[in-house]
């Protein structure tokens, strides 16, 4: 029997199509078809998510091989699974919940009207470079160099 058939066999078993099998498995209905055909086989963690929502585990999936899983018989599974429902009733428990802190209030104020707000306004600042004619920069900087170099010779 190949991983497909014994994926087939599981699905059918616990009464999903394949397209709540792949709802609950986070991956397309083509991906199951997929698998169930042989044409692909699942990841290992699709392979160890499929085990926990097939009921099985994956040594069966994988190789075939379990002493501890059996392919349960469609009719008992139905009836397991409508006692799980008659049991799943709502129970009404009475649970104290413990006070923290008591706060008192003192007055309640009503409001007459909400007042919106306009929010400040944030002008920006645009700096803008300027770009003098090269040949000014030029005369500007060698006039601070010889600055410079004259400064240096008499001190």
């Amino acid at each position: 029997m190949s991983i497909g058939e014994r994926i087939t066999n599981l699905r059918k078993a616990c009464d999903l199509s394949q397209g709540q099998l792949a709802a609950m498995m986070g991956v397309s209905r083509q991906a199951i078809s997929k698998w169930e055909n042989d044409q692909t086989s699942p990841d290992t963690l699709n392979l160890i998510k499929l085990a926990e929502v097939l009921e099985s585990d994956v040594a069966y999936l994988a190789t075939g091989e379990s002493t501890a899983v059996t392919v349960p018989d469609p009719f008992v599974m139905t009836v397991v699974k409508e006692v799980i429902k008659e049991v799943e009733k709502p129970v009404e428990v009475e649970v104290e919940i413990p006070v923290i802190k008591k706060v008192e209030v003192e007055k309640v104020v009503e409001v007459e009207r909400i007042v919106e707000v306009e929010k400040p306004v944030i002008r920006r600042r645009i700096r803008v470079k300027y770009r003098d004619n090269p040949i000014h920069m030029l005369i500007l900087g060698g006039g601070c160099f010889l600055i410079g170099l004259i400064l240096g010779l008499i001190l």
